[in-house]
């Protein structure tokens, strides 16, 4: 395995550090880790997984795969900077909105690039991570992205063209879930439970409902109309549901995430 010289330090370089020590996918001391802002915040991981504390983006001349793990609107920055460092090392940005091929012409097209979409379920290593390689990645250099990226959760390879779209689904997909769950939350509390045993009910429920979807694959669709008996209670509420229009609501929010992400992409791109 290649060092990683990894350019940030906020919540998703640790949660990749976390999985890859964790699941001993890369020694410790093989990572090397550039934090330019937060000194201290180098030390803290460095006490915590064992990682090198990096100096310098010269320090990319070491490592055979660099980690962009920065604010999108600092990536192409930092890619122009480190490009007299780079040598055809495996380039993986976690930035959304930036394209492959601004990243390849901000780094000069001295690195195999693969764009990544991780959500925020990687913290606890139950990710979804989109991932899109270059074309002139070898499969070798993509299957390496995927294999360290699995240590987060599940890595699903597409076409660039989609990642805008799974921005939409994976990305924001947890705070969608999070505001369908709010109103359970809200709705099991004015029924007479603490907040404390309405979240305990609503989190089992959600997880025991993705088991069960794996396991048994099953569609969301085929699952319900097995939970679904004609006239029962969860007949009642969807009816409430679907008066409501809550289905055509959630597509459409989902359209105008993935819209927002491309838009998103256009300004981060005019710093070119």
């Amino acid at each position: 395995m290649d060092d990683i010289f990894i350019l940030g330090a906020g919540a998703m370089a640790e949660s990749f550090i976390k999985g890859v020590v964790a699941q001993q996918a890369v020694h410790p001391a093989r990572i090397r880790v550039l934090n330019r802002s937060n000194r201290d915040r180098l030390a803290q991981l460095q006490q915590l997984y064992g990682i090198t504390p990096a100096s310098s983006l010269a320090e990319v001349s070491q490592s055979g795969v660099v980690i962009l793990s920065i604010k999108p609107y600092d990536v192409l920055a930092a890619c122009k900077e480190m490009a007299d460092y780079l040598s055809g090392q495996t380039l993986i940005s976690f930035a959304a909105g930036i394209s492959i091929a601004a990243i390849q012409r901000a780094s000069c097209g001295k690195a195999q690039v693969v764009r990544t979409m991780p959500n925020v379920p990687v913290a606890v290593m139950a990710g979804a991570i989109a991932l899109a390689a270059a074309p002139d990645v070898s499969a070798k250099r993509r299957d390496e992205a995927v294999r360290l990226l699995s240590q987060l959760g599940e890595v699903v390879v597409m076409e660039e063209a989609m990642i805008d779209a799974a921005t939409a689904v994976s990305g924001s997909g947890p705070g969608f879930l999070s505001y369908l769950l709010e109103a359970m939350e809200q709705a099991a509390i004015e029924l007479g439970f603490t907040p404390e045993l309405a979240r305990r009910l609503i989190i089992q429920t959600v997880i025991g409902t993705a088991h069960v979807l794996r396991e048994w694959e099953l569609s969301p669709g085929e699952l319900r109309e097995r939970v679904t008996s004609p006239n029962g209670t969860t007949h009642a509420g969807l009816q409430v549901l679907a008066g409501r229009g809550v289905q055509q609501a959630i597509v459409d929010a989902m359209r105008q995430a993935a819209i927002r992400a491309e838009e998103m992409g256009l300004e981060y791109t005019r710093q070119e």
